[in-house]
């Protein structure tokens, strides 16, 4: 089911239309900035725009902004930069994973080929950066490379961990704070940056993105044990199989001696064998990973929502109290 027809009267919903008018410009934008002589780069930018997605990252930019009341139009070309070092990151990510599903239809590296995806990646995020030289503000320059490095950095950490079967709860958030987490709390800090808040502003806002964006990685990671490929659009239960020790797994083998005897065994032949894909996610939800990893993601948004009462919101109490609904959203999330 593709993404926007599973949005209900929910606060997602909500923001998107709240923000309706800007998302629609930040379409038009991507589909401009993709433009190329080189005609696979347009062919694989339009494949991607129509393929949906929740634009999560650039939504909470356009919604920061909107808290603050900012005026101007800058707010969507930096939103669309932090699409774009998102989609690219995702591109990369499935010829790493070998995913051959986005999004519930068939990846770009499965369409195309991983070399055309990983290229074209690499167009994307040299034109994350074209864009974002626009801004002629070096804090957003410098944070958009921090956060690309932290992105990087968080990929690498993960695959040197891959099938670690000692990997700590403290080290899985780790990597979700360095490979998902930074892109959230960038966009926040970018859309009060640029509403010219203080810096102690920036830094609750900065907070808010980083919990957000950990509470919707750690429900990603208890859908893949619990939920379907349909209800998700995308295939579940292979984190395991890619060598991702997760949040809902670490739990649940600490529980439940049986599971770490599966999963070794498991990781000594690299894949799952007969039905051991099934076992394995029926272990991780018998024996509580799943409403262990759910709970921890309810503290982050916790967290997501005291850093936001630390601001002044008098002026837009609509903006202010759809953005609490959203940390709650974010921490139980059916999709």
């Amino acid at each position: 089911m593709p993404f926007v027809e599973k949005l209900k009267n929910n606060p997602l919903q909500q923001a998107f239309t709240l923000c309706q008018a800007q998302m629609d410009e930040l379409n038009q934008g991507i589909i401009a900035q993709l433009d190329s002589d080189v005609g696979m780069i347009p062919a694989i930018g339009h494949y991607i725009v129509k393929s949906g997605g929740k634009r999560m990252r650039p939504l909470l930019c356009m919604l920061t902004s909107r808290l603050f009341g900012h005026q101007g139009q800058n707010h969507i070309m930096l939103a669309m930069v932090i699409e774009f070092i998102h989609t690219a990151s995702l591109l990369h990510d499935d010829v790493v994973d070998a995913s051959d599903q986005r999004r519930g239809t068939p990846s770009v590296n499965h369409v195309w080929g991983n070399q055309a995806s990983v290229l074209v990646g690499d167009f994307l995020f040299s034109r994350a950066f074209e864009l974002s030289v626009e801004s002629q503000d070096m804090a957003i320059l410098g944070l958009l490379a921090r956060v690309t490095n932290l992105l990087a950095e968080g990929e690498v950490l993960q695959l040197s961990r891959s099938f670690h079967l000692e990997m700590t709860e403290a080290q899985s958030l780790e990597v979700i704070e360095r490979k998902t987490a930074v892109l959230f709390s960038a966009a926040t800090e970018i859309g009060a940056r640029i509403s010219g808040q203080s810096e102690e502003v920036i830094q609750h806002m900065h907070e808010y993105g980083m919990c957000l964006g950990v509470a919707f990685q750690l429900i990603d990671d208890a859908l893949d044990y619990s939920a379907s490929s349909e209800a998700v659009g995308k295939p579940v239960g292979h984190d395991l199989e890619e060598g991702k020790i997760t949040f809902p797994l670490i739990y649940a083998m600490q529980q439940h001696e049986p599971l770490q005897v599966l999963v070794s065994a498991i990781t000594e032949h690299g894949s799952y064998q007969h039905d051991e894909r099934h076992q394995v996610r029926s272990m991780v939800e018998t024996h509580g990973g799943v409403d262990h990893c759910v709970a921890q993601a309810k503290v982050y948004a916790n967290r997501a929502k005291e850093a936001l009462e630390k601001i002044d919101h008098s002026d837009q109490k609509e903006v202010y109290q759809l953005m609490l609904n959203l940390a709650d959203f974010a921490a139980q999330r059916p999709f």
